[in-house]
């Protein structure tokens, strides 16, 4: 699925979020860096060829983004040839680089691709060296082309980008993210060719912050494609519109599930024998593909677009998120359910379909069944995924349904509200010689339980897993006697029954004890700093808190002073703090409600309004006057 644009936004990631080392001024730059395409028709076939070339200075030697280069390229879909590089001493001494080497790239998610890198260094860089280096590039596909990022790992005096197009092509384009503005664009006609220009000048270099969407979230981009050729039989159309980007995609998928499918047919029988509701089948289903086929990505060649036999991924009991969905599709066929398989892009790129018509938008395949004139979107990639709940990744994206080979139909998933997300608790303590000592019982719910079971499954010690989990807000709160209940793929929420103590947390002076009665502190330390943070903050799902602190007061002592209740509320946070006096206890209420996938930089004021806000309402203390 659309593989080229995804590894180009991994290989970018990868390069601008390295570690740097600190650096020495004055600082390395890059004086240029031009891609200039020629978009071309020979012998009535569309050639499309890159010529990519950069220039930097040397200030830190020791920069990486300085002395190593990687191509990154799909052997596949793309050919590399005529590289140079080379450096030029302050000395004015040229000297090439001897060793290009090419190695398959490691992609810990992906078994099996045809993806690779050409590498090289600079030798005996000096502070005042500039250095050069130049490619060629071929595009086998002219669905799938590159995506141009105007700012880079080091500052930019020049950032340019070029097409020389045939008047016999026509091209489409957009420019997206943040500073596009600041980009100049122009057009020349020269004889039988069109060159369009697009430069950025004096660019900042891209830092790496945590909880950073992907870049086309914000980097100024270029995504540029093919929206038909002419030849001597006509109008060649290729992208452009919804209409074409379907027919590419159904050419994939029009010639699959042609073997026996029998062995296939009996299990799905067997699955939903005995059940009566449509959704009951849809569930066995989903849930046989899930813990039954184990996830593994192909990603070589034509394998990354095209579904392997629905028959063949059930024999095997492995397959990717195409052939999982498509298996899927079938065995719900069998059961007389309505059912598509459907191309689908996470929240990992920012695009919709109507904006960018171009495998770009796309890097993943589910099922969606239709049941009760609803749609369930069925993603069993998601190995903790409870139905009908589906993958936090493709939250309020746009999914493309296949129907048939003129027709799709485009629906968006949901994004989960923060109550479905819910961490609730109650949390008994009592105050015995200046320490907390009581039981709490938690409850996770949706995305809060998924994300709790990815970690504690798969970890070799889960005792110090829960441990870590249950005193990640208080440091020195020690647990015991830790009881887990429904860590399964069902809907019942999660539960964590412990014992705890916490050490020094009150204060004794005189006849009055002071402590504070909130012990969990949601989002207290992610504040944002606004002078330095550029970049939106994403996170995986909406939430919601919901503690209840019942506090036992000890024996000879009253309440001297409660705080007042609390509220707070914004665009990006709701927060609610109630307390009460009933009989010898006291009955602290603790709700938060996050209300935002993204935060853009917008919204940073507003958000370090509410974290302050709270963080003062979390601080405030109960004090205990002796009778």
């Amino acid at each position: 699925m659309t593989l080229l644009n995804k590894l180009k936004i991994f290989v970018f990631l990868l390069t601008c979020f390295v570690g740097i080392g600190q650096n020495t001024k004055p600082k390395s730059y890059i004086i240029s860096k031009t891609d200039n395409y020629i978009v071309d028709l020979k012998s009535e076939k569309l050639v499309i060829t890159l010529f990519s070339e950069e220039r930097k200075w040397v200030g830190d030697k020791d920069n990486i983004f300085i002395k190593q280069n990687r191509i990154d390229y799909t052997s596949s879909f793309e050919e590399i040839s005529d590289i140079e590089a080379y450096s030029i001493s302050p000395e004015n001494k040229k000297e090439k680089v001897k060793y290009i080497g090419t190695e398959d790239r490691q992609i810990d998610e992906i078994f099996y691709h045809d993806m690779k890198f050409k590498y090289y260094s600079f030798p005996n860089l000096k502070e005042g060296s500039q250095t050069y280096s130049s490619y060629r590039k071929t595009f086998k596909v002219p669905q799938l082309l590159d995506t141009y990022y105007f700012k880079d790992n080091l500052d930019c005096k020049d950032s340019k980008v070029t097409l020389k197009v045939s008047n016999k092509v026509e091209i489409g384009y957009i420019l997206q993210g943040d500073d596009t503005d600041f980009i100049q664009f122009s057009s020349i006609k020269e004889g039988d060719y069109t060159i369009y220009t697009w430069q950025l000048l004096n660019s900042t270099k891209v830092d790496y912050f945590e909880d950073a969407p992907n870049p086309s979230y914000f980097l100024p981009h270029l995504i540029f494609y093919i929206k038909n050729y002419t030849t001597s039989l006509g109008k060649e159309e290729v992208l452009g519109s919804i209409d074409n980007l379907y027919k590419y995609y159904y050419q994939t998928v029009k010639d699959i599930n042609k073997t026996d499918q029998t062995a296939l047919k009996k299990e799905t029988e067997s699955l939903i024998k005995g059940l009566t509701s449509s959704s009951e089948k849809v569930k066995a289903i989903f849930d046989f593909v899930q813990t039954k086929i184990h996830y593994v990505a192909f990603e070589d060649g034509m394998g990354g677009f095209v579904p392997r036999e629905a028959a063949d991924v059930f024999q095997k009991k492995y397959g990717d998120c195409k052939d999982m969905a498509n298996l899927l599709n079938e065995m719900l066929h069998y059961a007389n359910i309505e059912s598509y398989i459907a191309w689908i892009g996470t929240r990992h790129n920012n695009y919709t379909y109507e904006a960018v018509p171009t495998p770009i938008v796309d890097n993943h395949m589910i099922a969606v069944a239709k049941v009760d004139e609803k749609y369930i979107f069925l993603d069993a990639t998601g190995q903790f995924t409870t139905f009908p709940s589906f993958t936090p990744f493709i939250q309020g994206k746009q999914a493309l349904l296949k129907i048939d080979a003129n027709n799709y139909k485009i629906i968006s998933v949901p994004i989960t509200l923060p109550e479905d997300n819910q961490h609730s608790g109650l949390i008994q303590y009592r105050i015995e010689n200046n320490k907390l000592i009581g039981e709490a019982e938690f409850k996770l719910k949706g995305y809060n339980k998924t994300h709790f079971l990815s970690t504690y499954k798969s970890a070799l010690h889960k005792d110090e897993v829960l441990k870590e989990y249950l005193s990640r807000f208080i440091e020195n709160l020690t647990t015991s006697n830790i009881k887990i209940k429904n860590d399964d793929l069902s809907q019942n929420p999660l539960e964590i029954k412990h014992n705890f103590e916490l050490e020094k947390w009150t204060k004794q002076i005189d006849n009055q004890i002071i402590f504070k009665p909130i012990l969990f502190f949601p989002f207290s330390n992610e504040r944002i700093d606004e002078e330095k943070r550029k970049v939106p903050l994403e996170f995986d799902f909406k939430k919601s808190y919901n503690f209840e602190y019942e506090i036992t007061l000890p024996n000879d002592y009253k309440t001297e002073f409660l705080p007042e209740n609390y509220v707070f509320s914004n665009e990006l946070l709701d927060v609610n703090v109630n307390y009460t006096l009933k009989n010898n206890k006291i009955i602290v209420s603790q709700k938060l409600m996050l209300n935002k996938l993204l935060l853009e930089k917008n919204n940073f004021a507003n958000w370090n309004a509410a974290i302050k806000s709270m963080t003062k309402q979390y601080n405030q203390n109960i004090i205990l006057t002796k009778i």
